[in-house]
C-alpha cells in the first residue's frame, strides 16, 4: 500500500521558533504507529512550506491516519498538537 500526501505548514508567530508537520499511521491489528519524517518551515513568521511525499507502510494496513504539527528548537520539540482520524 501506497498513499501520496501533500500539503503545507506556515509559521505563524515571532518567536525565533520553527514549525514542522508530520504523517502518522496506525496499524489497528498490531497496534503499531509510524511516524513519518517532519517537513519543516525555517523561514520564520508568515513563511510557507509545501511539500508532497508518501507513506509506505511495511504492513498491511493504514487503519487510523492522523497529523502532528510542532513547533521546534533545534531538534527538541515545544509544543505539539496531534489529531487522528
Amino acid at each position: 500500500m501506497k498513499v501520496n500526501i501533500s500539503g503545507w505548514v506556515k509559521d505563524t508567530a515571532a518567536d525565533g521558533h520553527h514549525v514542522a508537520i508530520r504523517f502518522v499511521s496506525i496499524d489497528e491489528g498490531t497496534g503499531w504507529v509510524t511516524e513519518w519524517p517532519w517537513h519543516s518551515e525555517y523561514d520564520g513568521n508568515g513563511s510557507t512550506t509545501s511539500f508532497t511525499t508518501y507513506a509506505s507502510p511495511s504492513g498491511d494496513d493504514l487503519d487510523h491516519i492522523g497529523a502532528q504539527v510542532a513547533v521546534i528548537e533545534g531538534s527538541k520539540i515545544v509544543r505539539v498538537c496531534s489529531d487522528y482520524a
